[in-house]
């Protein structure tokens, strides 16, 4: 990865971001999951998996 000085992101928001791209990777799990076990899990998988 590049080093965050060289593009312009200082640490704090480096580490802002790092924590937003967590929460918003598990609240999409906690969705999928959701919807297969709330009764459209047949649909769910077919989109994910084709």
């Amino acid at each position: 990865m590049s080093d965050s000085s060289y593009d312009g992101i200082s640490d704090e928001d480096y580490g802002r971001l790092t924590r937003r791209n967590r929460r918003i990777r598990a609240v999409a799990w906690i969705v999928v999951v959701a919807l297969i076990v709330g009764g459209g899990g047949s649909t769910v998988l077919l989109a994910l998996f084709g």
